[in-house]
């Protein structure tokens, strides 16, 4: 058997099987993306910005001189 490198190891505590393998299961998730993103091939619309909701703005867009602008 030989041995393969880690991609991560744990550093302090001792890490139960199911959480290790939720910790592996969100790596995996974040690579996946982060590929896909790279690749330019992002079908699924999660790395899409998200528009900001529009009900706190008024309607004609007036802002009050003491309203304050960030």
């Amino acid at each position: 058997m030989s041995a393969t490198p880690s991609a991560f190891r744990v550093l302090r505590g001792e890490p139960t099987p199911d959480e290790l393998g939720a910790l592996v299961a969100v790596l995996t998730a974040l690579r996946a993306r982060t590929e896909t993103a790279a690749a330019g091939d992002d079908t699924s619309g999660a790395g899409a910005a998200v528009p900001r909701a529009a009900w706190d703005r008024g309607g004609n867009g007036y802002r009050s001189p003491l309203a304050w602008v960030g």
